[in-house]
């Protein structure tokens, strides 16, 4: 299956993933069905998901597969800003770059799950609420 994008932007976008739900990458392979270990190298950036499993990584921390979509072109831009400064030769600023894109990705984060924790709350009630209808009386 292709895969949707750069590697090093899916790394920043599982990071991302991730901290949603402020989870070890035992918590979110458990809630995904993605192995750990997998987790582990693709924020390592040594290799990069697939649409298919960026999906499940998605639908694990309770976001549509559409918000991974929307946020991607984010951390593409990001990416290339810290290649184009590496690129002309300035190391500690590409260093600087790498360092405030890392801390961005996490402030994201921590920003939009503020933003979403009613959405999460509301969806884990209507996910319980259909379990609960699926039993037999």
């Amino acid at each position: 299956m292709a895969r949707p994008g750069n590697p090093l932007d899916l790394r920043l976008m599982v990071l991302f993933l991730r901290s949603m739900r402020m989870w070890t990458q035992e918590e979110l392979s458990r809630a995904s069905g993605v192995d750990r270990g997998l987790i582990s190298d693709y924020e390592l950036g040594k290799t990069a998901p697939t649409r298919r499993t960026l999906e499940r990584l998605a639908a694990g921390v309770g976001l549509p597969y559409s918000y991974v979509e929307s946020l991607l072109p984010l951390f593409r831009s990001a990416r290339r800003a810290v290649e184009e400064r590496s690129a002309s030769g300035d190391s500690e600023e590409a260093d600087g770059i790498a360092s405030f894109v890392e801390e961005t990705a996490r402030a994201v984060g921590e920003e939009v799950r503020v933003k979403l924790v009613s959405y999460l709350i509301e969806l884990e009630a209507m996910l319980e609420q259909e379990g609960e209808g699926d039993e037999a009386p």
